[in-house]
């Protein structure tokens, strides 16, 4: 996981840093549906970029949420 996306989920939404591991499902993470809906706006607010409530539950693990994220943002920036 990129250190961002970490710091977001372990001081934005409190997250428990010994189970923030790449491979981690959201569900062992601790995430529950309002560290969902709370992370989807963290991102809006943040970095401007739009991922959904259902685009976060359909990640199977931290680290791919963390390349969804990443991905977004980088064609965010690239967008004219």
């Amino acid at each position: 996981m990129t250190g961002d996306f970490a710091r977001i989920l372990t001081d934005d939404l409190k997250l428990p840093a010994g189970q923030l591991t790449d491979d981690a499902s959201l569900d062992h993470a601790g995430f529950d549906s309002l560290a969902v809906v709370e992370l989807s706006v963290l991102l809006a607010d943040r970095y401007g970029i739009d991922i959904t409530d259902s685009d976060i539950k359909d990640t199977a693990t931290l680290g791919q949420l963390d390349l969804l994220i990443i991905a977004k943002r980088n064609g965010r920036q690239t967008a004219p």
